[in-house]
């Protein structure tokens, strides 16, 4: 077996980089054959797996392992999926999440959990899926040629994440300050900062070709896997094989607090159950085609990287798009 695997240096406040030696000591003690593509400033991630894939040739890769968060995840597969479609790639090779970020969703969906200090237990888990684990058909989102496995937001978390970034660049620039752009205290800070000025937009969501909601709205996740924003769980029964992406809408502040607080996934079964039925109840459909018009350009996010600003997203669901291997080892 010979595996790429893809490593964003800086992910999770440097921990991918830390951690790397211990994962590299896993792969020799299950005897795989890998080579390391270290990702570099100033070349988007994508390119250089796009790169990295042609120069080694079709089928020189049976697996590619990205370590780090859900973006870096999410622009692997991006490379992946532009290699896939060219004529003389051949068979796209699987996909194995080591997640190494801040919320990482998608692997939290896939029932692959790395806790917040990183146990030897759950690495060794993570590493041993590319060797021992099952075989899994991944839906893909995608919209306007980008890729997405977690989900598109569009509205008041992406900008929440656009002031947290402009924060986290500047604390980055101060030596004794530079800890704080790790984990989600900018995050918090940020939500503090923006809720309240958040004003909603007047728009209308179709799906699939049928008008669903024409109102006004401050928040829309358009989920592929069941997680988002690492701890909270809009959908008990949304699965990232369904060939359905899961719509939520939030239409104003009272609507987005309450729905979040009950969508905590460590929350007791009963609220759950409870916060599942609300949803199916209020603002929330499946469906194989989303469209989103609002009134004016708003941000928007994909698997927790910044997408441009618009005032229109057709968003679409590839089926089964890419195989991926999900832990066949017991936690």
């Amino acid at each position: 077996m010979k595996v790429l695997c893809v490593l964003n240096p800086s992910a999770a406040g440097g921990d991918a980089k830390r951690l790397w030696p211990d994962v590299a000591e896993l792969l020799q003690r299950q005897n795989v054959d890998f080579d390391l593509l270290t990702s570099q400033r100033g070349v988007p991630l994508k390119d250089q797996v796009v790169a990295q894939l042609a120069a080694a040739g079709s089928g020189a890769y049976d697996v590619v392992a990205g370590i780090g968060g859900d973006g870096t995840h999410s622009w692997v597969i991006n490379g992946m999926m532009q290699f896939g479609a060219s004529p003389l790639s051949g068979p796209i090779p699987a996909y194995a999440f080591i997640p190494i970020g801040t919320g990482n969703d998608i692997a939290k969906s896939l029932g692959i959990r790395l806790r917040d200090e990183y146990s030897a237990r759950d690495l060794r888990r993570a590493v041993s899926a590319i060797t021992h684990g099952a075989d899994y058909r991944l839906d893909l989102g995608v919209i306007n040629g980008t890729y997405f496995a977690d989900a598109l937001t569009i509205g008041l978390d992406s900008r929440i994440l656009k002031e947290r970034n402009v924060s986290k660049r500047i604390v980055e620039k101060i030596p004794f300050l530079k800890f704080l752009a790790r984990g989600k205290f900018l995050y918090s800070v940020s939500v503090g900062s923006r809720f309240f000025r958040h004003e909603p937009v007047e728009a209308e969501v179709i799906v699939d070709g049928n008008v669903w909601y024409k109102g006004i709205m401050i928040n829309v996740v358009i989920n592929n896997t069941r997680i988002y924003a690492g701890d909270f769980d809009f959908n008990m029964e949304a699965y990232p094989d369904d060939g359905l992406l899961d719509v939520v809408l939030f239409t104003d502040h009272t609507d987005y607090l309450t729905r979040y607080l009950l969508a905590i996934r460590h929350n007791p079964d009963k609220i759950r159950v409870f916060s599942d039925e609300l949803h199916r109840r209020s603002m929330h459909i499946q469906g194989r085609d989303v469209e989103v018009r609002i009134a004016h350009n708003e941000p928007a996010q994909i698997d927790g990287e910044e997408f441009s600003e618009n005032s229109l997203f057709k968003v679409t669901v590839i089926p089964r798009a890419l195989s991926i291997k999900t832990p066949a080892e017991p936690m």
